[in-house]
């Protein structure tokens, strides 16, 4: 099997670096830096935390388009070895969002493409999916089918905030409810929502479109700013709760 190209920007590194503890980094070309050592050295798992590091610094500064690639790209070769060829997909739907371009995105687009079971994914609207909130971070939509063929769902929205390494994200959310409908629209039911209060899924190809009330008796599912609208990247055939 092909192994995934790695598209990292090694910096020059001291002799024996890679086998370091990972290290708390403060910039975007540290966080590059100490995330390419652990990935060297085959410690994907912190590689990932300082590529996301990586992300989060990159998005604070301004003309920051190159280094936002990087970042996510590293990302994505990350998620590859770590076996998460769904998350390596939602990192690089980012950078393709984002309209880049680079060698490294394009290269990328190869692995991701070989690494994704899709006909798996396109199978049902079971699974998980994820939508970005900003700072390396995902709201998710975990949707599972039910014993007598009803589809439950759980929403899991985010707000990133400014400090989200210290203390976590600024407000999170829950709302739960049944799906009706068929085809590609459904509608949320069961979730305890005030009357007046409306949440709509378009189900098309492999993602997820969700449309809410904007109104500030029905977002009291989550704290200040939470809602649930926006796209969700489909990532696993399974909901978090099945998840292996």
């Amino acid at each position: 099997m092909t192994r995934p190209a790695i598209c990292l920007a090694l910096l020059p590194l001291l002799a024996g670096i890679a086998q370091a503890a990972p290290q708390p980094c403060d910039s975007v070309s540290l966080c590059n830096a100490a995330g390419t050592a652990a990935y060297q050295a085959g410690r994907y798992a912190d590689a990932a935390e300082a590529f996301e590091r990586q992300l989060r610094r990159a998005e604070q500064e301004q003309d920051s388009s190159a280094a936002r690639e990087l970042a996510l790209n590293n990302l994505v070769v990350t998620s590859l070895r770590l076996k998460q060829p769904g998350q390596a997909r939602a990192w690089l739907n980012l950078a393709l969002a984002d309209g880049m371009q680079g060698n490294a995105t394009r290269n990328n687009l190869r692995s991701v493409a070989a690494a994704v079971d899709y006909p798996q994914l396109a199978a049902s609207i079971e699974g998980r999916y994820l939508r970005y909130a900003g700072a390396a971070v995902w709201s998710s939509l975990d949707i599972s089918r039910q014993a007598d063929g009803s589809y439950r769902v759980n929403f899991s929205p985010l707000r990133a905030g400014g400090k989200v390494e210290e203390y976590g994200p600024a407000a999170i959310g829950q709302l739960q409810g049944a799906l009706q409908g068929e085809k590609a629209y459904y509608q949320l039911t069961n979730t305890g929502l005030p009357s007046g209060c409306s949440v709509e899924l378009l189900h098309e190809g492999l993602d997820i479109q969700v449309l809410e009330v904007i109104d500030q008796q029905c977002q009291q599912y989550g704290g200040a700013g939470i809602s649930v609208a926006g796209g969700y990247l489909k990532v696993s055939a399974e909901p978090a709760s099945q998840a292996r």
